[in-house]
């Protein structure tokens, strides 16, 4: 009953204190929220694209964590060895990655190398590293049977207030299996003592009584053990062990009657769990024992039937894993982005195969086994949404080749055409005139078109006074066309460096447009000999793309097939492994019930039929 508490190692400790890159934080946006896959993605794809110059290690860091966290362990330990072999990175980098490492190590069952990965870590690193390491250390040492060194681990670490309860309850356990038994009990006691508000701080607290509980019932000291044990919450997971060990201390103390209390709680609850089948028998072991023996015969044949209904159930539970309806159960639950266990998939109650949910999902390798199989349910959804979704690259590059065909005839004439010639030729004759009306500083050359058409109409007009008789008022005619002409030359004149100015600019401008007037010529050219080569390497690209998500499909498929072959596997073994516990219960029940008719038959005051 005395099991160490790991403390889950998260892919990343704390969260960043500012982020300065977009795709980092756009990374994190999908992490917070549990959708690991897509922080994969995002993440790989801001690293090909040299995205992270200011998050480069911590980003690789994460990747490995996530990466860990679909199981792909060795995918991981190159990530973090990769880290490591670069010489350059900072030692809180180097430290985290030997972390990692140590845990990868630990999941693999390889204890000698998680040692080893743990001891390169060293030097200053930060609290939730130092902890971290701290716990997973002393719980290697404690698996390796090393409980001393686990202890002087473990006292000499400060922890924050949140990892405190954790280690306080491995110091505990530590202290008990070296013997310790009151440095032990006193560690569990300061745990149990402590008033927790989260449901993870109140299942420690009840593991705490319950190992407390335990330890004293080891002991011999049966008052302290149910003291422990009462305070195990009724309604938490670990009541049935809490109620069974309650009622055997009072059996020990021989409190019979009292131990039928328990007993008799835990007997009425559901008889899949191992500890209300103990408790079936259990209870006539006590009634025999109070020399109520007609009572006890008649538990025991009650048991023995609940027993062998249980046995029933169990076979029926393992040919609808042989027919294949746990794998239909977990199919027809959401796995959303591939996380989470059985208990939160939307499954139907009444299968068969969910009888025993609660007990498969005690073993770890079967949860292991359940998240296994939901991602790669997740990933063959996925694929299955890109087989569909591609066709849509078919219909764009369509849609782009027809538009390209549509425009290609007035591509066509504009290349075929001498426009830009014609362009050329205009400019480089505007360049002449401009040149030599500065030169000759022809201001008429920079009159525009109204003060042009004006000089003109005065001409005329000049022409058409010279032929009229020389009279006093074809005399003031003149006068009024000469007064006219000279304000006129005089606003041409009088503007003549801004009118230069202005057209050499317009010029330019003029020579500019058609300078990129013939360069997005050339490019139109080469569009129109590069454009149909290029439909056919983007078919070709998608094609192969195509073909990549089918053999991925194939791949998922048979690793799924594989993984849930393993799963049934898994499922059976725990079931048959429960049938074989209720037949050894089924014999006890038996031999025991032997016992009671002759201990009853041998009794001169009482009976079976008492």
């Amino acid at each position: 009953m005395l099991l160490s508490c790991s403390h889950q190692i998260q892919s990343r400790e704390e969260p960043p204190s500012s982020v300065k890159d977009l795709q980092y934080g756009e990374m994190l946006f999908y992490y917070y929220q549990q959708d690991y896959f897509n922080s994969i993605v995002r993440l790989e794809m801001a690293q090909k694209q040299e995205r992270l110059p200011n998050h480069k290690d911590e980003a690789e860091l994460m990747l490995g964590g996530l990466v860990l966290s679909y199981g792909m362990k060795n995918a991981a330990r190159e990530i973090f060895q990769h880290l490591l072999d670069d010489d350059l990175n900072a030692l809180s980098v180097h430290n985290r990655a030997w972390l990692y490492l140590a845990k990868i190590s630990y999941q693999r069952g390889d204890l000698s190398g998680a040692l080893d990965a743990i001891g390169y870590i060293n030097g200053k690193m930060t609290p939730a590293t130092r902890t971290a390491t701290a716990n997973l250390h002393s719980l290697l040492l404690m698996e390796e049977g090393r409980n001393a060194e686990a202890i002087e681990i473990l006292k000499n670490t400060r922890s924050g207030k949140h990892w405190t309860p954790y280690l306080r309850y491995n110091l505990g356990v530590a202290q008990i299996r070296n013997g310790e038994r009151k440095a032990g009990a006193d560690s569990l006691e300061s745990v149990r003592k402590l008033t927790g508000r989260t449901s993870e701080q109140r299942l420690l607290q009840d593991k705490a009584n319950l190992a407390l509980g335990y330890s004293y019932l080891q002991q011999g000291e049966a008052d302290k053990s149910r003291q422990a044990l009462e305070k195990v919450r009724l309604e938490g997971p670990l009541s049935s062990k809490a109620l069974l060990g309650s009622g055997w201390a009072d059996a020990d103390a021989g409190r019979y009657a009292q131990a039928l209390v328990p007993w008799s709680e835990l007997s009425a609850r559901d008889a899949t769990d191992p500890a209300v089948q103990e408790a079936l028998l259990a209870v006539p072991y006590a009634m025999a024992k109070m020399e109520l023996y007609g009572q006890a015969v008649q538990h025991y044949k009650e048991s023995i039937t609940v027993l062998f209904d249980e046995k029933r159930q169990l076979d029926i539970s393992i040919n609808a894993i042989h027919r294949g309806e746990l794998l239909q159960q977990l199919e027809q639950g959401d796995p959303g982005t591939g996380y989470g266990w059985l208990q939160q998939l939307d499954l139907d109650a009444d299968s068969p195969v969910l009888h025993y949910q609660v007990r498969l999902m005690a073993s770890h390798d079967f949860q292991e086994a359940v998240k296994n199989y939901r991602d790669l349910l997740f990933l063959r959804r996925n694929l299955d949404e890109w087989a569909v979704s591609i066709a849509a690259y078919d219909d764009m590059l369509a849609t782009r080749q027809s538009r390209f065909q549509s425009h290609l005839p007035a591509a066509k004439h504009v290349l075929t055409g001498n426009t830009l010639e014609i362009l050329q030729q205009q400019h480089a004759a505007l360049a002449d005139i401009i040149t030599d009306v500065e030169l000759t500083r022809n201001t008429i050359g920079l009159a525009n078109a109204a003060e042009t058409q004006q000089l003109q109409s005065l001409s005329g007009i000049e022409k058409q006074l010279a032929d009229l008789p020389d009279t006093p008022e074809v005399r003031d005619f003149r006068d009024k066309h000469k007064l006219l002409r000279g304000i006129l030359y005089w606003q041409i004149n009088s503007e003549y460096k801004q009118r230069l100015w202005q057209s050499k600019q317009q010029l330019s401008e003029l020579g500019t447009l058609i300078q990129q007037t013939g360069e997005a010529q050339n490019k139109l050219k080469q569009a129109d000999f590069d454009t149909p080569a290029g439909f056919g390497d983007f078919k070709r690209r998608i094609s192969s793309r195509k073909t990549g998500i089918r053999q991925l499909q194939a791949r998922t498929a048979d690793a799924s097939r594989a993984q849930g072959v393993l799963l049934e596997q898994l499922a059976v073994n725990e079931l048959e492994a429960q049938k074989k516990r209720i037949d050894t219960y089924i014999i006890q029940a038996r031999f025991a019930l032997a016992q009671t008719y002759d201990s009853s038959l041998n009794n001169p005051t009482g009976g079976v039929l008492q």
